[in-house]
């Protein structure tokens, strides 16, 4: 919009002190937008620096190690390991030994 000012008081130029007024008005305006804009482009990358140091330090804060998460709240319950088909023959088989000496009469 201050441009469009200056533009037009070099075509059409105002006299005296209103010219002079109206040219250091749309000068000013122009200025202090360059300023904002600049505190603008300078805010922005603070903000974007910040918020890749942000995301490094939860990144780090969360490594459990070997490509692993840390899960939030308490440990997880642990599960037994699931017998292999070979134990767990191995295992009847015990049972069975075990109730064949309990019950010596028994007939197969």
């Amino acid at each position: 919009m201050a441009s469009i000012g200056l533009v037009s008081l070099m075509v059409l130029p105002a006299p005296g002190i209103w010219g002079l007024l109206i040219g250091v008005g749309c000068s000013l305006a122009i200025l202090v937008s360059a300023f904002v804009w600049v505190l603008d482009q300078i805010a922005t990358r603070l903000a974007r620096t910040w918020d890749r140091r942000d995301r490094r330090r939860r990144r780090r804060a969360m490594h459990a190690g070997s490509g692993m998460m840390r899960k939030a709240g308490g440990p997880a319950p642990v599960e037994p390991p699931r017998p292999s088909p070979i134990q767990e023959r191995a295992r009847i088989a015990a049972l069975r030994r075990q109730a064949s000496d309990a019950e010596p009469f028994r007939v197969r």
